[in-house]
């Protein structure tokens, strides 16, 4: 079991994820871009350093938790990264949402440098990071995932070796594009709904029976209230990344692109920060009436 650990990035996830480490008695190192938001697991006993390459130095495993590839390029290189402070045979966790292509090349520079890569992606939601309950897509060779799944029990109830690196990632995309075609749909039959004049309430009581993702979301949209669990600006980005997949590996994706299309509508209005549900007010503009709890 690795001793210290570096957790690169305290935001909406890796905040809640974080405190399950410091809980299963492993000493962090931590850094975060936005310096407050490191004031919490500072409180609960993580040392918070000025740059990835000061989290890394003298740790045994580096958890990095970012918003997207050009974040995660930025942590691991540059003479202020992860790659410049681990010592060799560290090894590198990471817990982004990001393309296959990018893990693969990251793992590749990685392995040049004499250090281990995992990936780690997760689903869940906040709720789960907070319960250290995620499900844990990894992507990595055997050995390392034999390595790796000690720590990664501390955040997560289903820990999954999917394949080589590239898999994981692959695989997450999987998850967020059908969640995303869920929710679209759900927020369509909702507005129809509410257009009939049927009780929209009751047409989510019937959908969960459907897709428990729906009993989880559709009640911020019955209470009108959009603050962000999943903020529509990343739901759109693990979309694109989504369709960029598998535009390179020659499947097409019909339902997708036309979720990216509204969710971009969506964006286009200033509901980015908002949760990913946001997009229904686009569709209650358009039809003039909203779908709330009556």
């Amino acid at each position: 079991m690795a001793s210290t650990v570096a957790f690169i990035g305290l935001g909406i996830m890796g905040g809640r994820m974080v405190k399950n480490v410091l809980k299963a008695g492993y000493h962090v190192r931590a850094h975060n871009r936005t310096a407050h938001k490191a004031d919490e697991a500072r409180a609960l006993g993580a040392t918070i350093v000025d740059s990835p390459k000061d989290a890394a130095m003298g740790a045994d495993a580096v958890i990095t938790m970012v918003s997207d590839p050009p974040a995660l390029i930025a942590v691991l290189e540059g003479p202020g990264g992860v790659f410049a402070g681990c010592r060799p045979g560290a090894l590198i966790i990471d817990m982004s949402t990001v393309d296959p292509a990018t893990s693969q090349a990251m793992s590749a520079q990685a392995t040049s440098r004499g250090l281990r890569y995992v990936e780690a992606p997760v689903t869940g939601g906040v709720a789960a990071a907070a319960q250290g309950t995620l499900t844990i897509m990894v992507g990595a060779t055997a050995e390392d995932f034999g390595m790796a799944k000690a720590l990664l029990e501390t955040m997560g109830k289903k820990i999954l070796h999917i394949g080589p690196a590239g898999h994981g990632s692959l695989m997450k995309l999987i998850v967020n594009l059908v969640g995303a075609c869920i929710i679209t749909s759900a927020i369509e039959g909702l507005a129809l709904a509410t257009k009939a004049g049927v009780d929209p309430q009751l047409v989510v009581e019937v959908l969960t029976e459907r897709s428990p993702l729906i009993g989880r979301t559709a009640p911020k949209i019955l209470s009108g209230d959009f603050s962000a669990n999943f903020p529509l600006k990343l739901a759109h980005k693990d979309v694109q990344l989504a369709l960029s997949a598998a535009r390179s590996l020659g499947v097409p994706m019909f339902s997708l692109a036309t979720v990216a299309q509204f969710q971009a509508a969506a964006l286009a209005k200033g509901y980015g920060e908002l949760d990913q549900t946001a997009t229904m007010q686009v569709l209650e503009d358009l039809i003039g009436v909203k779908a709330r709890a009556r």
